[in-house]
């Protein structure tokens, strides 16, 4: 029963993130790896003990630890494109904000 309740939740979530994606609220390439999470939630959901399996191929001894390292790993490599994505933006924001501004001039000199 307790699979079932995370088989749901996994394709609630995945309806979410498709609706956001079609209202235009959120990027398809964004989309992407939040999609690739919510499979492998799925996956997890439909095996539960794959993690067990995985744990033992690495010679972890506690798998629910693995888990947790798998969600930091891909929350640090979101924030990382994140960061990555805002540092581009602000470069793109101040090469506009000179461009204005020589515009602005050339203005002010015709007048």
């Amino acid at each position: 029963m307790k699979n079932g309740i995370f088989i749901v939740l996994t394709v609630i979530i995945s309806l979410y993130i498709f609706l956001e994606v079609r209202s235009k609220k959120f990027s398809i390439k964004e989309s992407f790896y939040w999609m690739m999470a919510a499979l492998l939630m799925l996956i997890l959901a439909i095996f539960p003990y794959s993690i067990d399996t995985i744990a033992g191929w690495l010679n972890i001894s506690y798998p629910p630890s693995l888990l947790f390292v798998f969600c930091i790993l891909f929350l640090l490599f979101i924030n990382f494109r994140n960061s990555k994505k805002i540092s581009e933006m602000q470069e793109r924001i101040v090469e506009l904000e000179q461009n204005l501004t020589l515009v602005k001039a050339k203005q002010d000199k015709k007048k």
